[in-house]
């Protein structure tokens, strides 16, 4: 079985990715790659900090999936209501 930190990080990064591709599908504005690469890298190290304090003893590999989706997905939109305040 993969070590369940690793899923946890795989799914986070994927969760923010998943809010970053949301965030470039629903602006208004010109987006551009350089902006896109930026909240990428962004989401990826906070979602691999908040993935490391997750704890996942006894739980499934689904649960531990979804838990890590939930945590990339909430960090990254967390951090773009952040910047646009």
């Amino acid at each position: 079985m993969v070590e369940a930190i690793v899923i946890v990080a795989v799914a986070s990064i994927i969760g923010a990715g998943l809010n970053t591709l949301r965030g470039y599908l629903h602006s208004k504005e010109p987006y551009s790659i350089k902006k896109l690469a930026g909240s990428v890298i962004i989401a990826t190290f906070s979602a691999l900090a908040l993935s490391q304090s997750v704890i996942v003893d006894g739980l499934t590999e689904s649960s531990i999936v979804m838990i890590g989706l939930v945590t990339g997905f909430t960090a990254d939109y967390v951090i773009s209501k952040a910047k646009k305040d």
